[in-house]
């Protein structure tokens, strides 16, 4: 077989480090000898950030924020993937936020979507229109998009 494309769902998520490296090892090896392109599936934003040249971050299965992981995670844009990486162990920090995001309020289920932005519920940002209107990802011709409609941040809205 002679795939073009590699899909890794969580590949290394339970293992030890050492493991970890071992097999994201293999994946670049595989990736520059084969020529293959790798989507990789992870909620552990310190692995992404050495395997990935590019990120999509999820919410709800809405792609909330996409673009260069150094970008995404240095100037991190939406409010989730600002939460995100402000809670991140590590202590050398992927993001580089200048105020602590918190996430208040529990995850809607994937069952009974919110309308409008389906992270509207937790976000401190949210207006009315965040209650009716769905925020399209920004135009597919910039390097570092995100899907809200307060951008740029202000204070978080009252209520």
């Amino acid at each position: 077989m002679q795939p073009e494309v590699l899909i890794a769902d969580e590949a290394v998520s339970a293992l030890d480090v050492s493991i970890q490296a071992q097999i994201l090892n293999l994946f670049a090896q595989l990736s520059d000898d084969l020529g293959l392109a790798m989507i990789f599936i992870a909620h552990d934003l310190a692995v992404v950030s050495h395997v990935a040249d590019r990120v999509a971050i999820m919410y709800l299965g809405r792609i909330v924020e996409e673009g260069p992981v150094e970008s995404v995670f240095r100037t991190p844009r939406h409010p989730y993937t600002r939460a995100l990486l402000d809670a991140h162990p590590d202590p050398y920090s992927l993001g580089a936020a200048d105020e602590a995001a918190s996430i208040s309020g529990d995850v809607p289920s994937p069952l009974d979507i919110p309308s409008g932005c389906r992270f509207r519920t937790r976000c401190p940002y949210a207006t009315d229109i965040c209650e009716t209107d769905d925020p399209a990802l920004a135009p597919g011709d910039l390097p570092h998009r995100v899907a809200c409609h307060v951008l740029p941040f202000g204070s978080p809205a009252e209520g």
